[in-house]
């Protein structure tokens, strides 16, 4: 399963956003059930990041954003994002990021 964070960076925050996403790849590479992620900047726009994490369960998935490096990762988000949101799979529609919570 993919699940695909796309967020829009605040005025003046792209460059620390895409650190801060950077720097938090390792960890979610660590967590059981992830099998691979990656951060792409969109070309036409900038300041907007991909996040993007293949998993093996939906679960998986859960599991890291409910545990602190998602909580970690959802508030540099909220922190130094404009505007995100996220999609389960490629054909999925998206939805507001603070629906990321799911429980």
């Amino acid at each position: 399963m993919t699940v695909t964070i796309e967020v829009k960076a605040q005025s003046g925050k792209t460059q620390e956003l895409y650190q801060t996403l950077q720097a938090l790849l390792p960890t979610m590479r660590d967590e059981k059930g992830c099998r691979d992620c990656r951060v792409s900047r969109d070309v036409e726009a900038g300041e907007v990041f991909l996040l993007f994490s293949d998993w093996e369960l939906k679960g998986s998935f859960e599991g890291y954003i409910h545990s602190e490096n998602g909580r970690v990762l959802l508030g540099a988000i909220k922190l130094l994002g404009e505007s995100a949101r996220f999609r389960m799979s490629s054909d999925a529609r998206w939805k507001e990021i603070g629906a990321v919570t799911f429980k």
